[in-house]
């Protein structure tokens, strides 16, 4: 945890941060520039002192970074850079008579206890705007859903807010002020909760904070006029030359009169040019009609209630287009619905909410000409605080790089800790939109003598060995990791679930950084290989892979290893233990029936506690190649009586030869009946199973017999399971049927 959680831009800050194994910290590691750690200093095992320089020209708002050390990185944490001074919270304040005074245009970092309120007092002018603001939720700490009233000095109300369209959970109230005098601002959970974790930054003044934008968006590199609307004082007018890239979430902070909104409004950074409603454009003879080619954005608002806003655009035949309506996702009110429309109005399609609250739909072009689209909110609601944009345009590949969750838990070795002259590894979840094409994995920015080996896909996931050289010095780095497809580029991106609550673990606050976190760490005292640099698997066989680990002088702690990934047709048991001060162990590992015949890597991957917390290694890849089954076979159906024995034919066929002999076993006999094992050669084209019966044997059909068959090679066993679904019927003698 980082107190404070945030900082004035143009400032230094000084930061304490709690948590476990901090005692060899060696820095910050933040996402953005505009942020310089010039100081780290470990103060015990559970606590360190930062101190940062926030530059002047730092963004506003949220910044991402980790904690690095010379065993590993932190989870991603959150800083909030905000424009006003900041003070800390002085205590005693939970009572309107101890309310801390505070300064126009300043920021608290404070901390609610259970059942507290806190109290500030600030000295405002009639006519005035005073707007107070709480980052809790945004902070990312807990589940800390802050509440704020206005009240006068006196004790009255003014304005209260819980949760609201821009900040969601967290409160903003704004007023005019109605007189010269001292007001309170009172901060509390909404549910009167608290705790060590429950911080809060309070931000104090008269500063600007409208709650929506519009247009909702604009392209990349043009000069757009934007209305920020929702604040008291009215709406303001901003021209904005956007950044020359694209962006989902790109923040506009409104100000007015020499001040700044500490949280900006979101709008999206579009390729392509906007259309803007021509109101009253309520119903399809009155649409706005769009003056360019697709792909196009369309933006408009909802100000009366139960209306539609409707625009046309004209496609060909055959088009395969997405339809994406961006309204709550850039904190419009709007819960949308969306339709497309013929030129005679016949509905083609709608959607609801597949994109949460906003709609999406993919639309194939039926014929050549002209089409509508319409929004409407859901509950017929309406206002100026109901923009939308919809953009519409053909269907893109695209990919997306993704290490998958473990156990539900989005930071869990999420970032890449090398100990030095040691390995470690990952699989890549590969994410694919309308694209199916081959591509390569690269990197750039790894830290000095980091190198990495991608094996080949695997379906939706791609395995990747990190090496750290030995000679590697500490290091650490938030690397670009992508993947190529001919035109077709793709990154990395990582979703951090922050804050989960109540119901059903929701969550109500996440980020996501689009640098992968790689770090060379101490020597760890282990390495792990596999005895076998290649190795080929038949099918429907099973074989023990020999892992061994290579131990530093008195380290004996137990190592729990597992295989990387299970390439598809092969199944491994999940993990297995090297015990304390032993060698090797064996991993069991099979391949199906069905397992396409292809070549894989495999890596094992395995963790130790060295009394520093869980260390991560990993072996080479290994070639893996799965085979066709050397023999498989068949059962002919037997019968005999209780007691008596029967000849059992399996039939033999052979499909790659095999050196010596192999063991043959035949299984699922019923209870008391018993055939020695067979052997044979890669020459033999049936096993003949002399089976021994006993008066009790039941009688009946058996029809669960299976063959398995031991092979030899390379002084290792691979086990083959075949003829499964053998019949043997067994009846009771005949004269005691005659009885």
């Amino acid at each position: 945890m980082i107190s404070p959680p945030g900082g004035q831009r143009g400032s230094e800050a000084e930061l304490t941060i709690t948590g476990n194994r901090l005692a060899d910290a060696r820095g910050l590691l933040f996402y953005a520039p505009g942020i310089d750690v010039t100081s780290v200093q470990p103060s015990g095992d559970g606590m360190l002192k930062a101190r940062v320089r926030i530059a002047p020209d730092c963004a506003l708002g949220r910044h991402e970074l980790r904690l690095w050390t010379a065993t590993g990185l932190s989870g991603v944490m959150l800083f909030q850079v905000g424009p006003y001074p900041n003070v800390a919270e002085a205590k005693p304040d939970n009572i309107p008579a101890r309310a801390q005074r505070v300064a126009m245009n300043s920021t608290v970092n404070g901390v609610i206890h259970d059942d507290e309120i806190a109290y500030f007092a600030v000295d405002a002018k009639r006519g005035q705007r005073l707007t107070a603001e709480v980052e809790g939720m945004r902070l990312g700490l807990t589940m800390f859903d802050p509440w704020l009233a206005i009240l006068t000095e006196k004790g009255r109300q003014l304005a209260y807010n819980d949760d609201n369209s821009l900040l969601l959970q967290d409160p903003l109230a704004s007023i005019i002020v109605p007189e010269d005098g001292a007001y309170l601002i009172a901060v509390r959970d909404s549910t009167w909760g608290g705790g060590g974790k429950c911080l809060f930054r309070l931000h104090v003044g008269a500063f600007p904070q409208p709650l929506v934008a519009y247009p909702l968006g604009g392209q990349a590199g043009e000069e757009i006029a934007f209305r920020l609307i929702g604040d008291p004082a009215g709406v303001i007018d901003k021209v904005v030359r956007l950044p020359a890239q694209p962006s989902e979430a790109f923040p506009l902070f409104a100000d007015q009169y020499g001040l700044t909104a500490p949280a900006g409004n979101v709008v999206r950074v579009s390729p392509f040019p906007n259309v803007l409603e021509v109101y009253p454009n309520n119903d399809i003879a009155h649409a706005t009609v769009a003056d360019k080619p697709l792909p196009l954005a369309f933006n408009g608002v909802i100000v009366d209630k139960g209306a539609s806003g409707y625009f046309k655009f004209n496609a060909k035949k055959g088009d395969l287009l997405d339809v994406s309506v961006y309204a709550r996702r850039l904190r419009s009110a709007l819960d949308s619905v969306l339709t497309i429309h013929d030129e005679k109005g016949k509905q083609l399609a709608s959607n609801d909410d597949s994109a949460g609250p906003d709609s999406y739909l993919r639309f194939k072009v039926p014929a050549d000409g002209g089409y509508y689209l319409s929004v409407r909110d859901q509950l017929g609601r309406a206002g100026p605080n109901f923009p939308y944009r919809v953009e519409v345009t053909p269907v893109h590949p695209g990919i997306e790089l993704a290490i998958p969750e473990l156990v539900k838990d989005t930071q869990e070795r999420q970032s890449i800790v090398v100990p030095r002259g040691n390995r470690y590894a990952t699989v890549f979840r590969v994410r694919r939109g309308d694209f199916d094409a081959p591509f390569t994995l690269d990197a750039s920015g790894l830290p000095p003598g980091v190198t990495f080996t991608a094996g080949a896909p695997e379906g939706d996931v791609v395995p990747v060995v990190f090496e750290a050289a030995p000679e590697a010095a500490d290091a650490s780095a938030l690397c670009s990791f992508g993947a190529q497809g001919g035109s077709v580029r793709g990154r990395y991106v990582q979703t951090v679930d922050l804050v989960r609550g109540v119901p059903n673990n929701s969550v109500y606050l996440s980020t996501s950084v689009d640098k992968l976190a790689v770090a060379v760490a101490d020597a760890a005292p282990f390495k792990l290989a596999v005895s076998q640099a290649k190795l080929g698997i038949p099918q429907n066989c099973a074989m023990d892979l020999k892992i061994v680990a290579m131990r530093d002088p008195g380290f004996n702690a137990p190592i729990t290893v597992s295989l990387l990934n299970n390439p598809p047709g092969l199944g491994s048991q999940a993990t297995v233990t090297i015990p304390a001060g032993a060698g090797e162990a064996t991993l069991p590992i099979n391949v199906n029936g069905n397992a396409g015949l292809h070549a894989w890597k495999v890596a094992v991957i395995g963790s130790a506690d060295t009394g520093k917390g869980a260390v991560w290694v990993a072996s080479p890849f290994v070639d893996v190649e799965i085979e066709k089954s050397p023999v498989t076979a068949s059962i002919e159906k037997a019968n005999t009586e209780q007691g008596r024995p029967v000849t059992v034919i399996c039939d033999l066929t052979q499909n790659a030869p095999f050196e010596g002999k192999a063991k043959v076993e035949l299984f699922g006999l019923p209870n008391k009946a018993v055939a020695p094992p067979c052997e044979i050669t890669s020459a033999d084209h049936e096993v003949r199973f002399n089976v021994t019966t006993d008066p009790t044997t039941p009688a009946g059909r058996h029809k669960d017999l299976f063959c398995r068959i031991t092979f030899e090679r390379d002084g290792a066993k691979i086990v083959e399971t075949t003829a499964q679904g053998g019949l043997l019927r067994i009846d009771k003698p005949t004269e005691v049927a005659a009885k």
